[in-house]
């Protein structure tokens, strides 16, 4: 009986094993997961504000860890070849 392990404790090793292994899909589905549940409680609209936001405030705040101009840093950060696109 002592080789034996609880399911409880297999479960809590199976997922420790997966965040070692996939970090970035779990925080993907943990992220789907909490954007589905908001649009079910708040509405479309509120979330996707909320989501943009979230995306201005991480690209400003990954600009200013890299210092310098702040101006720089935005050319920086568009392609030089933005007319291709269209």
């Amino acid at each position: 009986m002592d080789n034996e392990i609880s399911l409880k404790q297999a479960l809590a090793n199976a997922f420790r094993r997966q965040c070692e292994r996939r970090p970035g899909t779990l925080l993907g589905i943990a992220g789907g997961i909490l954007i589905a549940v908001g649009i079910l409680l708040f509405g479309f609209w509120s979330v996707m504000f909320v989501v943009i936001c979230g995306f201005i405030g991480c690209f400003i705040g990954k600009n200013v860890d890299k210092g310098g101009s702040f101006i720089d840093n935005i050319r920086d950060s568009v392609p030089r070849d933005i007319h291709r696109w269209r």
